[in-house]
């Protein structure tokens, strides 16, 4: 089922005045269901908070909602069949890690990952907007990253927001068959400890 075009989804955190990219849930709730639903549940690709540096541990979810352009890629082209989200901390204010997982009826992330490497190559920066006609914009820097041990097709970026509160966001994205798993590893006002996201990347069970 293809979607039509959206604009960018930023979601802007009022209270930290900085504009946080993904939202995140703890359950497996399908974002659309029919009989035709894959087997592979989002829940498969979830790691804990144990794969994680000492310190970390649950933090509390932001809702289901995702949908999100970088570089003019949209990375959830499809409504995905199943998804779930998770959230990790060091604390109330961070840094956070963040897992989203998309499970689809069709091999659409190939696609995706490889438009976003090619894209990634050459983009130093994009603009996002919230899914309000008034949500202000948000602009953010891009820059290559690589994650030791990360799979050959995957995608990686560092990103920071532009603005009095900047937040950098390390981003992952992999695949397993039909399926799209994202962690984000980001921290206010410093930049994340990347054993984090090599930490994450590498607890992941399934991909391949």
């Amino acid at each position: 089922m293809t979607r039509p075009p959206a604009r960018p989804l930023a979601r802007l955190a009022a209270a930290l005045g900085v504009a946080v990219l993904l939202s995140s849930c703890g359950t497996d709730t399908p974002a659309d269901t029919s009989a035709d639903d894959p087997a592979t549940r989002s829940t498969d690709f979830l790691i804990t908070s144990e794969a994680l540096p000492a310190g970390w541990g649950d933090s509390n979810s932001q809702g289901l909602d995702y949908r999100l352009t970088v570089c003019g890629v949209d990375l959830e082209p499809e409504t995905p069949a199943r998804a779930s989200s998770l959230r990790f901390s060091q604390g109330p204010f961070g840094p956070f890690l963040e897992q989203h997982v998309r499970v689809y009826r069709t091999d659409v992330i190939a696609d995706v990952l490889t438009d976003l490497r090619t894209a990634l190559a050459d983009c130093t920066g994009y603009t996002a907007r919230g899914n309000r006609p008034d949500s202000p914009e948000a602009r953010f820097s891009v820059e290559p990253l690589t994650v030791k041990g990360a799979p050959a097709d995957s995608a990686a970026w560092r990103q920071t927001s532009q603005g009095d509160l900047p937040v950098t966001a390390d981003v992952l994205v992999v695949r397993s068959g039909d399926s799209a798993i994202t962690l984000m590893s980001y921290a206010l006002r410093d930049t994340p400890d990347p054993s984090v996201l090599v930490r994450a990347a590498a607890a992941l069970p399934r991909v391949g």
